[in-house]
């Protein structure tokens, strides 16, 4: 491979983000204040997603050949890869797959790191006929997860079925919780048990980060954790860390 010069480096980046859509433009100062790093560090670790073009172009590419350019989907991939790779979680949970980019962006920063397990929940929803349905729900005859590219899917633990019913033994069954990751659509009942759920099994260094989310349940959980909750440009995506 031929080494990436600052502009040849700028040229990927702007492809990468044409091919995650307008919203992936990262905002690197939420990303500083969610983990306290200094904006320098946080350039490095997102411009490092330039070396995963290839994997990324695969993804996209397995989204357009479903007849849809785009599916609802976690806003800030980039950030999710770059929140990774700078906290260097051993278990990640993840709930909310669909196609799979933010799993993607995990795997990524996973293999980046070479150290980590992405546990994901999901509950799938199919389209209806081939265009219609939620904007998230998965085509028919594919599962979840359906766009990550093969190579990024080992030691991928994916688990399909309600996070009421598999998110509490999943936290038993593994060491630590060291990154956990909603992206469910909007519901304010099940984002609050999500919440309670996860409270229980952070500690210091735990990094929670959720769209969708209800403020003051996000808030909360955060001051229970001694942590501040940060929002991306005013929205409903939401981190934090715990001190």
């Amino acid at each position: 491979m031929e080494p990436m010069t600052a502009g040849s480096a700028g040229r990927t980046f702007d492809e990468i983000t044409d091919a995650l859509g307008n919203r992936s433009r990262p905002e690197m100062s939420w990303i500083s204040k969610v983990l306290g790093m200094p904006v320098e560090r946080v350039e490095g670790a997102v411009y490092g997603i330039t070396h995963e073009k290839e994997l990324i172009m695969e993804l996209s590419e397995n989204i357009a050949r479903t007849g849809r350019s785009y599916y609802a989907q976690f806003p800030a991939p980039i950030e999710l890869y770059a929140l990774v790779r700078l906290s260097h979680p051993e278990n990640i949970v993840e709930s909310g797959v669909a196609s799979g980019v933010s799993s993607a962006s995990m795997l990524l920063g996973i293999r980046a790191n070479r150290k980590g397990v992405l546990h994901s929940i999901d509950m799938p929803v199919f389209r209806v006929g081939r265009r219609g349905g939620d904007s998230w729900a998965i085509p028919q005859g594919l599962s979840s997860g359906w766009a990550v590219p093969v190579r990024l899917r080992k030691g991928w633990d994916l688990r399909e079925g309600r996070s009421e019913e598999l998110l509490e033994p999943l936290l038993d069954e593994i060491t630590t919780l060291d990154f956990y990751c909603h992206d469910s659509p909007v519901d304010v009942a099940h984002f609050a048990f999500e919440m309670k759920t996860i409270g229980k099994h952070l500690k210091p260094g735990s990094v929670v980060v959720a769209d969708n989310t209800d403020r003051d349940t996000f808030d909360r959980t955060a001051r229970l954790a001694g942590a501040t909750a940060y929002y991306r440009r005013g929205s409903s995506l939401g981190a934090f860390r715990v001190p």
